[in-house]
């Protein structure tokens, strides 16, 4: 089984665990955690950080862990060099993935997947959250509301709709509009979640509902 790892989907707590576990194993203080564990945004990454990333020796554990964030949005240069790391069978650094998703599309991606030990649920079948966040990125309101409505008539638990629309807020938008914006809409689902746990409405779910016409509506403009 690979030692190299690619994360998929928006299981927060499932991803945090398996991090912990990774870190109890490879770091023996603290100290070596801060030293030899990094984490990098594959968004715009450059190549010569990645290439750095990869070849870098441990400062004072065994191995290093390097966590590549948003790793579905790696250019085709960084998505080749991963290849070629992951070709050559190396034991350091430990590679963590972590991904929205991971279309097969290209040759590289195929390669890439099949070398990783795969995390996280499978996406569901029919639309879900990340469609519901793809309308309200869109700006499409009554389309969000919509299926916001048949996700919790299915049962899914606001708590868990609320977390996944955080996740996907940073994954869909970071990068993609202003830092004024995006950090605007982290507060907007920040005080959804306030409302939410607090019961702030009669129907609890309502803080949902506020939330997605005010992220729609600041996209709007």
């Amino acid at each position: 089984m690979s030692m190299h790892y690619l994360f998929l989907g928006p299981d927060i707590a499932l991803r945090d665990a398996k991090l912990e576990q990774l870190k109890a194993n490879l770091f023996p203080t603290a100290d070596s955690q801060q030293m030899d564990f990094e984490k990098l945004d594959g968004h715009k990454l450059s190549s010569e950080d990645l290439k750095v990333a990869l070849t870098s020796a441990p400062a004072l554990s065994i191995r290093r862990l390097v966590l590549i964030s948003r790793a579905e949005k790696l250019s085709k240069e960084n998505l080749t060099t991963i290849e070629k790391f992951l070709s050559d069978a190396p034991e350091n650094p430990v590679l963590f993935l972590e991904a929205a998703s991971w279309e097969l599309k290209s040759d590289a991606r195929k390669s890439i997947r099949a070398r990783l030990q795969v995390i996280g649920a499978p996406e569901k079948e029919g639309r879900n959250v990340f469609d519901m966040m793809d309308a309200v990125c869109s700006g499409n309101t009554v389309d969000a509301l919509g299926l916001l409505k048949d996700l919790l008539a299915q049962g899914e638990e606001a708590e868990k709709l609320i977390g996944a629309m955080v996740w996907a807020w940073s994954h869909k938008m970071r990068g993609r509009t202003s830092a004024e914006r995006y950090k605007k809409g982290l507060l907007v689902l920040q005080e959804a979640d306030y409302n939410l746990k607090r019961s702030r409405f009669p129907v609890r779910e309502q803080a949902l509902e506020i939330a997605i016409v005010k992220l729609s509506a600041m996209l709007k403009v």
